[in-house]
């Protein structure tokens, strides 16, 4: 008689295997979760109360999708991200989790008000829990959720996370002795490198070294910000600080916050929104990158309070009078960080995106060499994906204007820009018919990875600088610290991720880009006495990324280049132009001009004394905007 074995799956093991529907995780909450906190608490989750919140979770579910980091101001509902996707993490994503905090306090007040109410009243949540502790819960498929102090190393050590929740990292404490906490949670993920989710979630605190701050600005393939729509006219915009406004003139704060006098006026038709209105532009908004990326692996998201209806523009707007008002920089921080989800910093040198436009020449179209110009130098930022660039020109007293920028696909197109393509002389200049190209290039050798992660972006620039250099494209690198010179060289004999030899080595030229970013900002000024001028159809493009940066001083007194944006390629790209002329790189323009001067010269002093030609009258300079002018300064005045 044949046996036969009849099988029983538990609750637990059913869970595990059963087929689960494809759904966005937006979705899955709205069907699912129930608010525990908050002006709506009790009711379910409604995607249409912070709409900003339904692009985070769906992105963080995404397949594709490792981690997402999110830098918010307190009463966005970012805290609700969280444990939104924990609940779906239960129900979706069977494995081991943490969540990680910042003290026990924090995790004891977690567990009583927020967590364990949110997973009970969240039916198939409540279906799975099997035991609930002061620090974890266990659930009948076998899965766990840890919470972890970061000021306990204890809690983190030893243990392999499928996925790992971050929370308030600003606080996070780092103990001398111990490793960095944030550091140490991601390490418990390794083990499940291909299927690992990450959701990092903090409020920034302080300055730029803030870990949230750095993962969003120098960590993610993308960051994104919230475009909305304006009511009245339908233009897409970022809400920034200054499109704030009031309904009527006053100067106390109190006065706005009263009689609701903040707005918000649209960048386009200049309508004044109220809350009401501003609520309504948010509904229609989506988030929008900064660089787009295919299927990016980390992605940013950078959160104003602006965006919260639980926020009014009058509480913005008064909180903005009270900072400026103030020489404290408790509160002016205290506005940078809370509503504005950035870091603070005492900002000691700053360009303004109209500044830079103000230095279009409205004579000079693109691609044009004015004709006082005698040489072309271009910097080359180097990417993942892709080149920036930007090429100026020189005249012999160190003035510059911008000739050509823009962005590349491949080295094919950097060989044809650096060796391949000229520039026609202006129309109606001694020089009207001819051409120049470029005289001297950087490429930067910094550290990225190609997409195939075979070989790095520094061996590749080497490579092309071996094969294609010629005296005319060098490897650049900038500096850690300042240096004595602004432009040093040295010699490197090996490749860096091969480690084979390069025979006869290699030219590395390390460039002071604290010396070099200063100085590109005083030429932009109206007073600089080496101005630095734009062509016509330069666009809100290059501006946005020549002030992705600005200069600021710590508590010691220390000043330091931070970073307020992740594009900042086209001032990459103007430092290493103009790192190409000066006198410490050798042989320097102003060298190579003296040598020419010399040998015509020479030249009419052997010549029969003749009428002097078109050619040999001196060229004549151009009105540039807001130049002064530059007696005795005409040759060799350079400030180095």
């Amino acid at each position: 008689m044949e046996r036969v074995l009849a099988f029983h799956f538990t609750d637990g093991e059913r869970h595990i295997f059963r087929k689960r529907p494809r759904v966005r995780l937006s979705d899955w909450a709205a069907s699912n979760v129930i608010v525990k906190d908050g002006p709506y608490a009790g009711g379910r989750y409604r995607k249409d109360v912070n709409p900003y919140l339904v692009g985070i979770l769906d992105t963080w579910a995404l397949p594709w999708t490792e981690e997402v980091d999110v830098c918010g101001s307190a009463q966005t509902g970012k805290s609700l991200v969280i444990f939104i996707a924990l609940c779906y993490c239960v129900d979706m994503r069977p494995g081991p989790r943490m969540l990680a905090m910042q003290d026990d306090d924090a995790i004891d007040k977690t567990m009583t008000n927020k967590l364990v109410p949110t997973f009970r009243a969240s039916p198939p949540v409540r279906s799975l829990l099997r035991k609930i502790k002061s620090a974890s819960v266990t659930f009948k498929d076998g899965t766990s959720l840890r919470l972890a102090s970061a000021q306990s190393p204890s809690q983190r050590a030893s243990i392999s996370i499928q996925d790992l929740f971050i929370d308030e990292e600003a606080l996070y404490k780092q103990i001398t002795g111990q490793g960095v906490p944030v550091l140490e949670f991601l390490e418990r993920t390794r083990s499940y490198a291909h299927k690992r989710k990450v959701l990092r979630v903090s409020k920034p605190i302080g300055g730029p070294d803030c870990t949230i701050v750095r993962a969003v600005a120098e960590e993610c393939d993308e960051v994104r910000h919230y475009e909305v729509k304006c009511p009245a006219c339908g233009w897409p915009q970022v809400m920034t600080e200054d499109g704030l406004a009031l309904a009527e003139k006053t100067t106390n704060p109190q006065e706005v916050e009263r009689r609701k006098l903040g707005r918000y006026r649209c960048v386009k038709c200049k309508v004044s929104w109220t809350d009401y209105l501003r609520d309504r532009a948010v509904s229609a908004g989506e988030w929008k990158a900064e660089e787009p990326v295919n299927k990016p692996r980390k992605v940013g998201f950078h959160l104003p309070a602006i965006l919260s209806r639980t926020v009014s523009l009058s509480e913005i707007v008064a909180a903005k009078m009270r900072a400026e008002a103030t020489d404290s920089p408790q509160m002016k921080q205290q506005y940078a960080n809370g509503y504005w989800a950035r870091p603070f910093e005492a900002v000691e040198q700053a360009t303004t995106e109209e500044q830079i436009l103000a230095r279009r020449d409205k004579t000079l179209p693109p691609l044009t060499v004015p004709g006082d110009v005698v040489a072309l130098t271009a910097g080359v930022d180097v990417q993942k994906r892709g080149f920036w660039y930007g090429v100026y020109g020189w005249r012999a007293d160190l003035s510059s204007v911008l000739i050509d920028y823009g962005r590349l696909p491949d080295w094919d197109s950097v060989h044809a820009l650096l060796f391949e393509t000229r520039y026609d002389y202006e129309k109606d200049c001694p020089k009207t018919g001819q051409s120049l190209g470029i005289w001297r290039a950087g490429i930067d050798s910094g550290g990225t990875r190609t997409d195939e992660d075979v070989i790095s972006r520094t061996e590749e620039v080497y490579r092309f600088v071996r094969r294609h250099g010629a005296g005319r494209v060098f490897a650049c690198k900038g500096s850690s610290h300042e240096s004595h010179v602004p432009v040093r060289a040295t010699n490197i004999d090996r490749y860096p991720s091969s480690r084979v030899r390069i025979p006869g080595g290699l030219w590395l030229y390390i460039l002071d880009t604290f010396y070099f970013k200063s100085l590109v900002f005083a030429r932009l000024q109206e007073d600089a006495r080496q101005p630095m001028t734009l062509h016509s159809k330069t666009g809100e493009d290059f501006a946005v990324q020549m002030t992705a940066e600005h200069l600021v001083r710590d508590a010691s007194g220390k000043l330091f280049w931070v970073r307020k944006r992740k594009n900042n390629h086209l001032f990459d790209c103007t430092v290493m132009a103009h790192a190409c002329v000066d006198g410490s790189w050798l042989p320097s323009l102003l060298q190579l001009l003296e040598r020419e001067r010399r040998v015509e010269e020479e030249a009419k002093r052997s010549k029969s004394s003749e009428p002097p030609s078109a050619s040999d009258r001196r060229m004549p300079s151009r009105i540039l905007p807001g130049r002064r002018p530059l007696p005795g300064h005409a040759r060799g005045g350079s400030e180095f």
